[in-house]
Formats: structure tokens, C-alpha cells, sequence
């Protein structure tokens, strides 16, 4: 939020603020309610309602997403729980003839200040990763407090309750200003800080009065609580609209980090593999070579077909399905041409509108020519399949080979490592691959034709 929006917002609040006093003088004077009690009331369930609402709304995203909302919502409840039991709310309870115990009224507000304060405190902690676990005075306030408090019960009864909060006042206060000067040391204090101070301020205020008022030194104002309400929610407000928009920002800037992180796994991964098929490239080569001339004349020229129609796909995160069955077909002819016995390798492809990373799917067919033992049995084969089903397409390699053990599974082939990992990476789909010996292998994989935004018509 810039400082221009945030000034507007400042002043629509505080604007409101006046008026929600304004609304409830404005009612009593044209005699809608009977008294003044009623009208401040009125405003101050309002008001009180709307603390609980935003409660609400934060616990709920506590579960629902992962951020730190906890620390608002906490905050919501300790300020609803200190105005609801504020003076002007008994006086509009007694309006109905409903009388609380003004003891309890000013043990529970005196409770609620204590937690606003702690809450505060902890979300300046959290703003700026502060330390304190050390630090000899918080220390000290945090063990005195229950003790302090148990004096307020016990004097309160005999109207002396002001004396104990006061001191209870004074300790939060030095407590939160120990934060602030932790806060200021560590780095600038930015605006959030300081409508955190605000809403810690107007809460002594109020406690203030109740207190005041519980131990009858002061004649119970109506409104006074109220203007201390309407002036904590606009800050509250403004606390609650920041730290939304900073949560949102980490997580948009997570977000694009991760991606990076992911984009550059992926290319990692991917220089992984261009030597891995240069190097076997070049081996079977050298081999025809010797074998003669002839067919390493063939060979090369097949692995400048095959490394050209594939030096620019390494460039691309995804490439059509289509351009990675022509690489796996210049492949598997470059792979047969070294052999005596050819593989007999079956191409049924149905389905081709939809894109995988480049070089994911020759692996697998790479094992399953080197190592599936096809080229040992009769009527051997590999066929490569893909297909339409629902929003997927599916990519299938299978083979009839002799298979293996699906319990000792080799960590040696780092060709499917890596191209399992790409799926995983771009497409969010892990290869599944299925094998029983003397069965055969087969590799399948799903690809959400949604997610990758394929024309699948």
C-alpha cells in the first residue's frame, strides 16, 4: 500500500470514526431511543460485531491457507473481548435490566488488556524476527503479571481496583515500549508498527476509564468508551489491510521463486541428459565404424538428423508430443542399425495434441531396447502408444521382454531419474511404471491436458 492510499485510507477511517459517535449522539437527540445508553449501545454492538466478524474470518484462513494470519485474529479477539465488557456496554446491558457484576467487568477487560498487550508485542516480534527470550525485564513483567493479577481480583473487591491496573498499565507499557526500542535498533520502524502503537494506546485509554468507572472514581461517561472503540477498530483496520497485503506479497514472491527453482532443476536436469545421449551416440558410432564404413556413414548421418531436429529443444521447457516421436524414432533407427538382430520397435500413436518436456519419453524406450531383453525372446517387441482418455492423454511404452523384480529396482539409469523428474517438474506427473519378470515392462503416464492448457478438442 503506498503512502498516498494509505493516507486516504487513514482519513475514511477516522472520518467514520467520528461518525459512528455522531450516529449515536444523533439518536438520542431525535428521541428514537430513550436514552443516551441505548444509542451508544446501538453503535457499540456494531461495532464490537464487526471485531468478532473479522475474528471469525481469520480463524477460518488460519485453516484454510498457510500464512500467519493467527496473529490478527488473536488480536481481533482480545480487542472484542476488551470493549465488550467496557462501561458503556454495561450501561447498555442495564438498559434491559441485564446487570453484570462490575468486579467481573473489570477483571475480564483487565484480562483482555493484558492479552491486546502480549499480542501487539508478539506481532512487532514477528515483524521484525526479534529476540527477546533473553531480555531481563520481559522476563520479569511476564512472571509478576499473574501475581499482579490476582492482587487487581482481590482489591477490586474493595474498590481499589484502579490501583492494581494502573500498575499493571505501566508495566505493559514499559514492556511494549522495550519492543519498540528492539524494533528501532534492529531497523527503520515502518507504519504498521505504528498503528500497532495506536491500537495498544487506545486500549490503556479505555481500560483506563473501566477502571475508573468499576471502582466508582469516575462517573460513567456514556460515549467515552465507545470514541475509544471506533478509533481502535479504524487502526485495527488499517493493521489488518497491511499485513494482508505483505502476507499476499511473500506469497506471490514464493511463488515466483519457487518456479525459478523449478525452471532451474529442469535445466539442470536436462544438461544432464545431452551428454548422456551424445556420449552413447558417439560410442555406437565409433562401433559401426569398425564394423564398415558403410554403415557408419549411415549412422552419422542419421545422428545429424536425429541432433538436429533436437539442438533447439533443449531450449524449451515443453515441445510438442509429436517433434519428441520423431527423436524417438531417429532413435531407435540409429540404435538398430549397430545390431544384428533389430528390435522391432511398433509406433501406435492415436493422440499427438499436447507437448512433454524435451527428451522424457526416448529414455524409457532407451532402457527398454538396452535392457528389457527383447532382442532374446521371439516375436520381441516395444510399442510406443498414446491416446486420448478423458482430460489426459497417455503415453504408454511397453515391451515383452523379461522384466524384473519391482523390489530391486536398480538406481543405475539416471536417464529415467532424470526424465521422471521433469515430468514431475513441468507437468506435475510422475511415470508409472509397472514389471514382473518374465512379464515385461510397462511405463505409463498421464498428462492433465487442462493444466498444460493443450488444445484437446
Amino acid at each position: 500500500m503506498n503512502n498516498k492510499a494509505l493516507t486516504f485510507t487513514i482519513i475514511g477511517l477516522l472520518i467514520a470514526s467520528v461518525a459512528g459517535i455522531a450516529i449515536a449522539l444523533i439518536i438520542t437527540l431525535l428521541g428514537v431511543v430513550t436514552t443516551p445508553n441505548l444509542a451508544v449501545g446501538i453503535v457499540f454492538v456494531v461495532i464490537v460485531g464487526l471485531m468478532f466478524i473479522v475474528l471469525i474470518v481469520e480463524i477460518v484462513s488460519v485453516f484454510k491457507i498457510d500464512d500467519s494470519t493467527f496473529h490478527t485474529a488473536l488480536l481481533a479477539g482480545c480487542l472484542a473481548m476488551l470493549y465488550a465488557f467496557s462501561t458503556d456496554m454495561h450501561l447498555f446491558f442495564a438498559v434491559f435490566g441485564i446487570y453484570i457484576s462490575e468486579i467481573a467487568c473489570a477483571i475480564v477487560s483487565e484480562v483482555a488488556l493484558i492479552l491486546t498487550t502480549i499480542c501487539c508485542c508478539w506481532y512487532i516480534i514477528y515483524l521484525y524476527n526479534l529476540s527477546v527470550k533473553k531480555k531481563p525485564f520481559i522476563a520479569t513483567a511476564v512472571t509478576i503479571l499473574p501475581v499482579l493479577l490476582i492482587a487487581h481480583l482481590i482489591i477490586s473487591f474493595f474498590g481499589y481496583g484502579y490501583i492494581t491496573h494502573f500498575i499493571i498499565a505501566a508495566l505493559m507499557a514499559i514492556a511494549f515500549c522495550t519492543i519498540l526500542c528492539l524494533a528501532a535498533r534492529k531497523q527503520k520502524i515502518g507504519s504498521t508498527t505504528y498503528f500497532t502503537a495506536a491500537v495498544f494506546c487506545f486500549s490503556v485509554g479505555v481500560q483506563n476509564v473501566n477502571a475508573l468507572s468499576y471502582s466508582s472514581r469516575a462517573v460513567a461517561v456514556p460515549g467515552i468508551s465507545l470514541a475509544y472503540a471506533v478509533f481502535t477498530l479504524s487502526m485495527f483496520v488499517v493493521i489488518y489491510l497491511m499485513f494482508s497485503i505483505r502476507t499476499d506479497s511473500k506469497a506471490v514472491k514464493s511463488k515466483e521463486y519457487k518456479h525459478q527453482a523449478e525452471l532451474f532443476e529442469t535445466k539442470a536436469l536436462s544438461g544432464q541428459i545431452k551428454p548422456h545421449f551424445i556420449f552413447n551416440s558417439l560410442e555406437a558410432v565409433r562401433a559401426l565404424y569398425h564394423k564398415d564404413t558403410a554403415s557408419g556413414d549411415a549412422a552419422v548421418n542419421l545422428l545429424s538428423e536425429f541432433l538436429r531436429g533436437s539442438i533447439n529443444a533443449f531450449d524449451s521447457e515443453l515441445i510438442p508430443f509429436e517433434t519428441e516421436i520423431d527423436n524417438v524414432f531417429s532413435y531407435t533407427e540409429f540404435e538398430n542399425l549397430k545390431r544384428q538382430k533389430k528390435i522391432e520397435v511398433i509406433f501406435n500413436i492415436d493422440f499427438t495434441e499436447f507437448s512433454v518436456p524435451p527428451f522424457s519419453v526416448q529414455p524409457f524406450v532407451e532402457n527398454a531396447m538396452k535392457y528389457s531383453g527383447v532382442d532374446e525372446i521371439e516375436n520381441g517387441s516395444i510399442i510406443i502408444t498414446s491416446y486420448k482418455s478423458g482430460d489426459c492423454a497417455v503415453v504408454e511404452i511397453a515391451d515383452n521382454g523379461k522384466g524384473f523384480d519391482m523390489l530391486k529396482v536398480s538406481e543405475s539409469s539416471h536417464g529415467i531419474k532424470n526424465a521422471s523428474g521433469r515430468f514431475a517438474l513441468t507437468l506435475g506427473c510422475v511415470p508409472e511404471i509397472t514389471s514382473s519378470v518374465g512379464n515385461g515392462t510397462r511405463v505409463k503416464i498421464l498428462i492433465d491436458l487442462n493444466q498444460q492448457g493443450a488444445d484437446n478438442k
